[in-house]
């Protein structure tokens, strides 16, 4: 799930103030990870309310000039007293939680600086989502829950008013988005709006309240919501789209190169993509420096796939093999349901692996299901549960799955969004109630992201790939991975047309034509996002094998595996030295 929510603006009341005791490092440090998670709940009342906490249930995102102030003033003042405690005499933990949260604060500044609430959406997310993923992952447990949930149902169209008059500004400014990306977020908008009321997102949590909750109240409150969707919600979600269709897509951008977007005082295109590199990719590296680790890679990972049709003993030329892969039957699942059960089967079979490469594993359990309509072109492959909430973890699959998805590549990506992949490692984090709130639900790209496609390479060791055609199936996807650091910085800097980027996905992988354009697509309207996925995997792999090649016979995979996950998401410099340290004591 890729979404950041800042909302909320009433709760950060009490605590911009405080009254910290000076000289004492850990009370000190203990009063600023409570302020920050008052920021916390906040910004973000989707995963407070995923979490429990019935204060956030009927709040949507404030990102109002107004709310944005008060959240900027908060992490000024909390900066302020982190950068006090440097040289101060902190426990371990208390010194990685002031590590993590100065970058924190850092980049959350930064993109209050660049005023990214009036360019917030993408390809195929953005405030229009936001309802789909509240609705997912909550549980309503009483009349007064579904009555608290009703009244965020009802504040819907205020949400949506502040998110299209960011947008506007950002018309006004000149920071739009390409014509493609706003195309798509109109169609998504219109077939949102279209759907009938009672296939509303919204409403599905009031359709499975529990049996206390009497059958007359439950008939009542279903009645009461729907008529608010009726005459609330449907003429908002219309209003949103057309302005979208009338204002929007007629003035957005002629280009795709982020760097394109004109300079708005020291806010320029190439500012931003450096910015939106460091958030995504947790580096510092250059679009220049990206592009150049991209091309290595692919040549290194054709050079396996090469080697891997020669041991098949296939005969004709690379591009022949690819569209064997692309056209032949099968490859396919017959439809849907198919796809669903293989996916399942597979993950009972994963299942069974895990406790020989993990010494801890997480007691949140996880299923598989049909993505709902209206979220069908975002890029979320999982949704996280909630322990609290007693919700497990979703790996989605797409209903055009059958078709653009084939399942010699199948393997690969359930072992990425399932497990070991996203589902592992978030809810081991997500379990760690001793830690701060954000080292818990941090969404830290390039960790959370390249874990996942190290899972992807680790489930080799593990067995999982059965035949020559899976394990081409994820070098293919690994190859995918490396193409995204060649293309991304090549529209977005350098100049690339939209055609070149689609060619080189297409010369150098065997996904399908429709997935390359989507994905060129999303690329174009999530700069940097991309990055995080390659480039955390390969300082997963760089920090592995550090790690064995220092502590030879003593390493143990599991305990490595431990070293890098129990502590939650962090930034890959940060989590380097974590490692460091775990190895010196190990040895």
């Amino acid at each position: 799930m890729k979404i950041t929510c800042r909302l909320g603006a009433a709760l950060l009341l009490g605590f911009i103030g405080h009254a910290a005791a000076q000289g004492v490092p850990e009370t000190e440090m203990k009063s600023i990870l409570a302020e920050f998670d008052g920021y916390l709940t906040a910004t973000d009342p989707i995963r407070a309310e995923q979490r429990g906490d019935l204060a956030a249930l009927p709040l949507w995102p404030d990102e109002s000039p107004q709310a944005i102030a008060g959240y900027r003033a908060t992490l000024l003042d909390i900066q302020q007293r982190l950068n006090r405690l440097a040289g101060a005499r902190l426990s371990a933990e208390d010194a990685l939680n002031r590590d993590l949260l100065l970058e924190r604060v850092y980049l959350d500044l930064t993109g209050f600086d660049f005023d990214e609430a009036r360019i917030e959406i993408n390809t195929g997310d953005g405030f229009f989502t936001v309802p789909a993923y509240a609705a997912d992952g909550v549980i309503l447990r009483s009349e007064t829950e579904a009555r608290a949930w009703i009244r965020k149902i009802a504040a819907l169209p205020a949400y949506y008013a502040i998110e299209i008059e960011n947008i506007r500004r950002g018309i006004k400014s000149g920071w739009v988005r390409p014509r493609l990306v706003a195309q798509t977020v109109t169609k998504a908008l219109r077939t949102q709006a279209d759907l009938a009321p009672e296939s509303h997102t919204l409403l599905r949590p009031l359709a499975a309240l529990p049996k206390s909750v009497p059958a007359e109240v439950q008939a009542r409150l279903r009645a009461e919501a729907l008529q608010v969707v009726k005459t609330q919600v449907k003429p908002a979600e219309r209003a949103a789209a057309e302005f979208m269709e009338r204002e929007y897509v007629p003035r957005s951008a002629t280009t795709i190169g982020i760097v394109d977007l004109p300079a708005d005082g020291n806010r320029t295109g190439l500012a931003y993509y450096d910015y939106v590199i460091r958030r995504h990719a947790s580096t510092r590296m250059s679009p220049q420096e990206i592009h150049q680790l991209g091309l290595r890679e692919v040549a290194r990972i054709r050079k396996e796939m090469e080697a891997l049709l020669a041991g098949i003993g296939f005969k004709g030329s690379f591009a022949e093999f690819t569209e064997f892969l692309r056209s032949d039957p099968q490859f396919r699942a017959r439809d849907v349901d198919d796809f669903t059960t293989r996916v399942r089967d597979l993950g009972k079979q994963v299942d069974a692996l895990l406790p020989q490469y993990f010494r801890t594993l997480p007691r949140l359990t996880y299923g598989v299901r049909k993505v709902p309509p209206e979220m069908k072109d975002s890029s979320s492959g999982y949704n996280p549960g909630s322990p609290e909430q007693g919700v497990a973890g979703t790996v989605l699959i797409n209903p055009d799955a059958p078709e653009h998805s084939p399942m010699y590549g199948v393997p690969a990506w359930f072992v990425h969004e399932g497990v070991p992949g996203h589902h592992l490692q978030i809810a081991l984090a997500q379990e760690r109630f001793d830690l701060p709130k954000f080292r818990r639900t941090d969404d830290i790209n390039a960790y959370v992201e390249g874990w996942a496609l190290y899972s992807e390479h680790l489930a080799v060791e593990m067995g999982v790939y059965r035949t020559p055609y899976e394990d081409f199936g994820r070098l293919s996807l690994e190859m995918w991975r490396a193409c995204r650091l060649v293309v991304d910085p090549g529209m977005h800097a350098m100049g690339w047309p939209r055609e070149q980027a689609v060619a080189y996905l297409r010369d150098n992988t065997a996904l399908s034509q429709a997935t390359i354009d989507r994905e060129i697509d999303r690329y174009i309207g999530w700069p940097a996002q991309a990055l995080g996925y390659k480039i955390g995997e390969i300082r997963f792999r760089e920090l592995r094998a550090k790690a064995e090649a220092a502590l030879g016979p003593k390493f143990d995979v599991r305990d490595f595996h431990d070293a890098i996950l129990v502590d939650g998401p962090m930034p890959l410099d940060i989590l380097e030295a974590q490692v460091a340290r775990w190895i010196k004591s190990r040895q």
